[in-house]
Order: structure tokens, then C-alpha cells, then sequence
């Protein structure tokens, strides 16, 4: 939720239905300069979150929406095919980075900086309050045109599903 950081992430937040399998390898790109996020991955793994590559705004040359740090996650996680990605953020830029990586891409819009509210303030909301939210956090990805659109992490397994199901089928990010 706002400002989604370690100390905020709860265990189940990354379950080992969301996040670990011997399949998924996890890489995290951040807009945030390496001396923050060697602090942000050290209160990460305190929670129990150990993503398998961290690449910092700093650690290339352009940082998103280029899609200079999706792609060194790529490659340092000696992964073959791009198009088997699946980049999922909260922003427009990490969006657009995804895209241009060439990744299938899913936009968290209830549970991210936009929102910007903590979970119990979420928990705390009126259906028809969550509605009129994530209606007005959809219409601010709708340029960037994610592949998916999610309210918060625990989503995500069933978009996996789905993306495996497509790709299974021929489809590919680059052509949706």
C-alpha cells in the first residue's frame, strides 16, 4: 500500500502461491538509487521477501520507462525468452518499461503509491469507495495499456495462469 515498503510487506503478502515456485525466478527494478534499496532489499528479506536480482535507477544508464533495468533482470536471471516475463508495478513508468522490454505486463491498482493509502485504510473502504478508486487509478494506466490490471499482489497468480494459458496458445506480449 503507500509507499510499499519493506517494512510494510506482510509474509502472506508473498506466499509461495504468488512468488515461489522453482519455475518463477523474481527480479526487482525499483526507481529508487542503489544506497536506497540496498536498505529497502535488507528490510525486505527481514519479512521474508528475497527477490533473485535487484536492479537500482542507478544501475543503467537509462531507467524507466526506458526498459534498461527490466531488461538486465533478464539477463542476470539468465532468462531465454522475454516474452515469457510478466513485469507487474504500480506506475505508469514501470508500465511503459515493461511494455518496451517486450514483458507482459499487469498494473497493481489498489495496492500501490497511487492508492496511497495504508492497509488498514484500504481494508477500511466502502465497496463503492474501492470502485470509484480503482476506476480513476484504471483511466491513469489506460495510455500505457497494460495487459492486465490487478487490485493487489495476491491477484496475481490467476493472471500468471491466464498468461501461460496464452502463451501456451502463441500468443505473445509484443503482439496484444
Amino acid at each position: 500500500f503507500k509507499q510499499k515498503t519493506a517494512y510494510e510487506i506482510y509474509q502472506c503478502d508473498w506466499s509461495s502461491d504468488v512468488c515461489s515456485s522453482d519455475l518463477m525466478k523474481i527480479g526487482s527494478c525499483s526507481g529508487y538509487p542503489r544506497v536506497v534499496m540496498d536498505r529497502v532489499v535488507a528490510l525486505a528479506a527481514e519479512a521474508g521477501y528475497r527477490p533473485d536480482c535487484v536492479v537500482a535507477c542507478d544501475d543503467v544508464p537509462r531507467a524507466r520507462p526506458w526498459p534498461a533495468q527490466a531488461l538486465r533482470n533478464v539477463v542476470e536471471l539468465g532468462i531465454g525468452d522475454v516474452a515469457a516475463c510478466v513485469k507487474v508495478d504500480d506506475t505508469v513508468p514501470g508500465i511503459e518499461e515493461g511494455r518496451r522490454a517486450g514483458m507482459w505486463t499487469v498494473a497493481l491498482l489498489m495496492s500501490g503509491n497511487t492508492l496511497g493509502l495504508s492497509y488498514e485504510q484500504y481494508a477500511a473502504l466502502s465497496e463503492d469507495d474501492r470502485a470509484r478508486h480503482r476506476d480513476a487509478i484504471s483511466a491513469g494506466f489506460a495510455a500505457c495499456r497494460p495487459h492486465y490490471e490487478i487490485d493487489t499482489i495476491a491477484d496475481l497468480p490467476e493472471v500468471v495462469a491466464d498468461i501461460n494459458r496464452r502463451m501456451a496458445s502463441g500468443d505473445r506480449p509484443q503482439c496484444v
